[in-house]
């Protein structure tokens, strides 16, 4: 039997004569909230038998490469599988349901993958996460979000209340006797939104790389790629998060388009036919490239694709992104009002992702391209210390963008709504609340601020139980310099409303409709069915 088909270990490896023989390709698909995800391609037919699944399907070809494969995958109203195909014999695929499994808990995941490495143990480990992204993710107990702690606030030891009002765009408050609005020393907006557990959250970014770090402990190896194949995650902050733990990550940093692993099986084809040995940053990069063909194939599924080494989001991009925040600050606070229109135009001019309803990428969007706002700052501030330090956070993040489309996305219903992501500096987005100051605020907000998991003496911050280390206050007194710029730019400005929560969309590539419609040929998405059966 020929050998099968690996990757070109990394140099620190090829001392210890590393052991793997072959590749595992780890799945970990989430679609159990989602059941337009579990019906893909035939999203108004019953729910398929998971023999049947799309993904499956797809996954026993890229078994028939001669790759590993091991795969959980939750669906809507049915088990969540185990499905385990073992290398060149996809005849031989075994699939066990697991009963129903909380798929965004980090111990799911961590427990896949050591089910992973003892099934296939002289496999190197590529891992895909499919479903849901949303760039960061905070880590909340619904529990402590309450009628008490979401309609009561308390300043300077005086008590209020608040009266909080839903809108189809944004939630905002009434209260009496002043307001909870933004302090002027510190804009961590110190009141909770009721709204927020309502909406069904994929695993939190702290959770994920919890998940991956207690996975290594147990003896799991290092993934050598992480696919984000789902929206926004190709995110600073959840990059940062899991550097530690793997190579390499690909991910998106605006919407994907989902076609249940449909381009998997011609990527493992050519590795399997390379004649030299393929690194991690190469393969890394073909995960975008094939993602990329395969909606190519229909218009109307414009993508932008990045590719990070991921040693470097902690040893570069961070060290760059905190130097230029520092300079960003000390602009502010030698003159403000200057300053603080610079960086707002700058803010304006960046590149943004789609955060709010709607699906034109601009202001009130609250992603930003961190390198098209690096860009932007040289543009507004002009030759001097920021524009020196956007230089060097632009010089660290040349060579992770893979490719970006131009064209119109279907879900927009218009063609006159283009996106254009043909600048080779973009791929990673950061949030970055109200950058048009007007006082509206992405939900993600009162946690991404606080630095600080909540406290029972405080109740602030409101129901965070983990902070990630992006966000984490580095010492008492001490912000974290993205959230000391963050606040020193909105001092003084008064608080309106959060932003509605919105359910996390994945636009689907080519559905199947069985209404007369044509696939991919409006951007209405499909109606969600109201109990899908198993066959």
């Amino acid at each position: 039997m020929p050998a099968l088909p690996t990757l070109e270990p990394l140099r620190r490896l090829r001392a210890a004569a590393a052991a793997d023989d072959s590749l595992v390709f780890a799945v970990y698909a989430s679609f159990g909230t989602d059941p337009i995800l579990s019906l893909y391609p035939d999203v108004d037919a019953p729910q398929a038998a998971i023999l049947k699944q799309a993904l499956v399907q797809n996954l026993k070809l890229v078994a028939a490469e001669g790759v590993n494969v091991s795969a959980v995958i939750d669906l809507f109203e049915d088990d969540t599988y185990l499905v385990e195909i073992p290398a060149g014999r996809p005849q031989d695929m075994a699939v066990l349901s697991t009963w129903k499994q909380d798929m965004s808990a980090p111990q799911a995941l961590a427990g896949f993958l050591r089910r992973t490495r003892a099934r296939f143990p002289c496999s190197t480990i590529v891992l895909a996460l499919e479903g849901h992204g949303g760039g960061f993710v905070p880590s909340i107990d619904p529990s402590l979000i309450k009628p008490e702690t979401a309609t009561h606030w308390t300043r300077n030891g005086q008590a209020g209340q608040v009266r909080w009002i839903s809108g189809e765009k944004q939630t905002s408050f009434e209260a009496e006797a002043g307001s909870p609005a933004l302090p002027m020393d510190n804009p961590t907006l110190p009141m909770d939104n009721p709204t927020l557990p309502l909406a069904r959250m994929p695993m939190s970014t702290w959770a994920l790389g919890q998940a991956l770090q207690s996975a290594i402990k147990s003896g799991v190896p290092r993934p050598a790629i992480i696919h984000f194949n789902n929206c926004f995650n190709a995110s600073v902050e959840l990059l940062h998060t899991v550097a530690p733990f793997a190579d390499h990550a690909t991910g998106y940093a605006n919407y994907d388009f989902f076609t249940a692993g449909a381009a998997y099986p011609a990527l493992f084809k050519k590795l399997r036919q390379s004649p030299v040995p393929v690194s991690r940053a190469v393969f890394a990069r073909w995960f975008a490239l094939f993602n990329q063909a395969e909606l190519a194939k229909q218009a109307g599924h414009p993508t932008v694709g990045s590719a990070v080494p991921l040693a470097s989001m902690r040893k570069l991009v961070s060290p760059a992104l905190d130097a230029l925040a520092n300079e960003l600050v000390k602009s502010l606070q030698a003159n403000r009002p200057d300053a603080r229109k610079r960086i707002r135009d700058a803010a304006m001019a960046a590149q943004h992702y789609d955060t709010v309803p709607g699906y034109e990428l601009k202001v009130p969007d609250q992603f930003i391209d961190i390198a098209s706002f690096a860009a932007a700052l040289q543009n507004s501030f002009g030759p001097g210390t920021v524009s020196t330090a956007a230089g060097k956070l632009l010089t660290v993040l040349a060579g992770f963008y893979v490719y970006g489309d131009v064209g119109s996305p279907s879900m927009a219903g218009s063609p006159a709504v283009i996106y254009d992501f043909s600048d080779k500096r973009l791929g990673l987005n950061i949030l970055f609340p109200d950058p048009d100051l007007s006082g509206q605020w992405d939900w993600r907000s009162p946690y991404y601020l606080s630095g600080v998991p909540y406290d029972p003496v405080k109740k602030e911050p409101p129901a965070q139980r983990h902070v990630i280390d992006f966000l984490a206050d580095p010492a008492p007194g001490r912000k974290q310099p993205w959230v000391n710029l963050i606040n020193e730019y909105h001092l003084g400005i008064p608080f309106v409303g959060f932003f509605a929560v919105q359910p996390f969309l994945f636009p689907l590539a080519n559905p199947k409709r069985r209404n007369g419609g044509k696939p991919g040929s409006t951007g209405e998405q499909p109606k969600r069915p109201r109990s899908p059966r198993k066959s």
